[in-house]
């Protein structure tokens, strides 16, 4: 199901993954100038490919190469731009999980072009940063004139408990601190939608996470495993977690944390 949110001159477009009627998980993208920042998942792509005849599209920009994010691409018939990896990705896609292809779908094949440094859209330029960490193929794009960056999953949420093992956390925290660097107070996020003040929600998030490592290594210095440490610190994982048999979980950021003593 897609719903569609303006903010001032940028459109929100959020996919929900629906079972009956409670939505399981959300991922939007955002529609500004003409460029669609990410295209949600390859299950709500002919929805997306309905909206997008009464829209003005001229390219894609994706951020990185996860499929509720490049999902849409193959059905909204516009120039792609991606990061060098993704554009790999995308011309032949790897059959996922099985919990990800039934949540989320099969990525199809799709053409992209990689992205350089900057990008135009209709009437701006906007510049590429990279932000490795949620995946190693991450980009962010600032657009310093408005103060604002489209993040995709960098930030997903200032208290965010739930990673994949494969989510490289030191590198996730070295880009988040790395942002603070550039002039923005507005985030267009994945999973948070628009977020204001938005240097002051990064830093939180760090700290969050900073906090949460250093009670993790105390609280393994007691004896404590990692099942136990994240029962007593995040509390019971939920439905995604036995849904992709641990894949997603709490227990992999305290498993992180202490690996990478961030």
């Amino acid at each position: 199901m897609l719903t569609f949110t303006p903010h001032d001159d940028v459109t929100e477009v959020r996919a929900d993954i629906m079972v009956g009627r409670r939505s399981i998980y959300h991922v939007s993208a955002f529609l500004f100038d003409g460029t669609l920042f990410d295209s949600g998942p390859p299950r709500t792509g002919r929805a997306l490919a309905q909206w997008a005849q009464t829209q003005t599209i001229q390219q894609i920009a994706n951020t990185h190469h996860h499929e509720d994010h490049i999902g849409g691409n193959p059905f909204v018939p516009v120039p792609a731009f991606a990061p060098a990896w993704t554009v790999a990705y995308l011309a032949d896609p790897p059959r996922i999980p099985l919990y990800r292809r039934l949540v989320w779908g099969q990525p199809r094949p799709g053409a992209a072009t990689p992205l350089g440094e900057t990008l135009s859209s209709a009437h701006h330029t906007l510049h590429v940063i990279p932000t490795p960490g949620q995946a190693h193929d991450h980009v962010a794009f600032w657009l310093p004139e408005r103060g604002w960056l489209f993040s995709g999953d960098l930030f997903i949420a200032t208290r965010a408990r739930y990673i994949r093992p494969e989510d490289d956390l030191p590198a996730w925290l070295a880009s988040l601190r790395r942002v603070l660097a550039y002039d923005f107070d507005t985030l267009f996020c994945a999973h948070a939608g628009r977020v204001t003040d938005a240097h002051a929600a990064i830093r939180r998030k760090i700290a969050f996470w900073e906090e949460l490592g250093q009670q993790t290594r105390e609280l393994a210095g007691q004896g404590y495993d990692e099942a136990a440490i994240s029962r007593q610190l995040l509390g019971r994982d939920n439905f995604l977690t036995w849904w992709s048999r641990g894949n997603f979980s709490k227990r992999n950021l305290i498993h992180a944390l202490l690996a990478g003593q961030a």
